[in-house]
């Protein structure tokens, strides 16, 4: 579905001053009528935009009952656009059916091995995109209970009212297998890295898009807190999850998979890599010292317990 408009550019004038065009309520009623029947007609909207030869994924934003287009300033400034310009907009959205919940998947008990605590080193691993992984060695890293069963990777790509609770981790463990395309050497995307040692699946690293993770642009302050980012900036990547399999922690994997991140980011054409560490205790976002050994330097401490840690390319 296709809107066409001629909107005014506005500025809003914020710590990090950014621009955007209103939708007219006429376009903004049709969109949230297709959003509402798809199932996410609320927050904000994912859209594609044309404007001239420029061509972006974004998200819209709700304001007063419609909603406001980010404007970026790599598509703004070329174009010449300042505040009270008029503009020549085309929104395309592409509406997905409303999903369906998935019927309750037989769990398999995975064996825990015992492992060893001696340091593994970055050469003693295979690491690779998780499309080249089978499903199962990914099911056997996060396990059959704890938070990695529960949440399977979904804490920053869960939607508006979606909780661990209300979808389940049968649903949640589907969505991760889909986004990684687990088995398909020849998926065009995937959102992650699996860790082998000497054959045997022992580690996962989540990185992908910053923009391709819901709510850690809506409700998760530590990227953007004291920074002028663009949000809809998809050549700058996150790495947002560690997952070490029962008896290979504190042995170095995640350590290797936070470097072995940083590549695969720069290969699939980021400028940028953005890691979040727990200065507390980690968690499964990493610690600033994994980060730091890895190459990342870090750009910015919004509190006491988080740092931004980033490499340019």
């Amino acid at each position: 579905m296709d809107q066409e408009f001629v909107g005014e550019v506005i500025e809003w004038r914020g710590p990090a001053p950014y621009y955007f065009v209103p939708v007219p309520e006429q376009e903004s009623a049709v969109l949230r009528g297709a959003a509402s029947a798809a199932g996410y007609g609320w927050g904000m909207l994912p859209i594609r935009v044309r404007i001239g030869s420029a061509e972006w994924k974004t998200s819209l934003w709700q304001k007063d009952g419609g909603y406001l287009l980010p404007l970026k300033d790599a598509v703004r400034k070329p174009a010449g656009l300042d505040a009270g310009d008029a503009v020549d907009i085309r929104l395309m959205f592409d509406a997905q059916p409303r999903r369906q919940k998935r019927p309750p998947a037989k769990r398999v008990p995975v064996p825990r091995p015992t492992g060893s605590r001696e340091p593994v080193t970055a050469e003693q691993l295979t690491i690779v995109p998780a499309n080249e992984a089978a499903w199962e060695d990914l099911q056997a890293v996060f396990g059959t209970t704890g938070e990695t069963a529960r949440c399977w990777c979904q804490r920053f790509r869960m939607l508006p009212r979606e909780s661990w609770a209300s979808e389940g981790p049968e649903e949640l463990a589907a969505r991760l297998r889909d986004q990684t395309a687990c088995g398909n050497r020849k998926a065009r995307a995937t959102s992650g890295l699996v860790a082998y040692l000497d054959g045997e699946p022992v580690g996962w690293c989540a990185v992908a898009p910053r923009a391709d993770h819901p709510r850690l642009l809506r409700d998760f302050r530590v990227p953007w807190l004291g920074r002028t980012e663009d949000k809809a900036d998809t050549t700058v990547w996150a790495v947002t999850c560690f997952v070490t399999r029962v008896g290979y922690r504190r042995r170095g994997v995640g350590r290797a998979l936070a470097r072995a991140a940083a590549g695969f980011a720069r290969e699939r054409g980021a400028h940028a890599v953005e890691g979040y560490p727990d200065l507390v205790d980690g968690g499964f976002v990493g610690t600033l010292a994994m980060f730091a050994d890895a190459g990342y330097a870090e750009v910015n401490r919004p509190g006491t317990r988080r740092a931004v840690m980033r490499i340019d390319f």
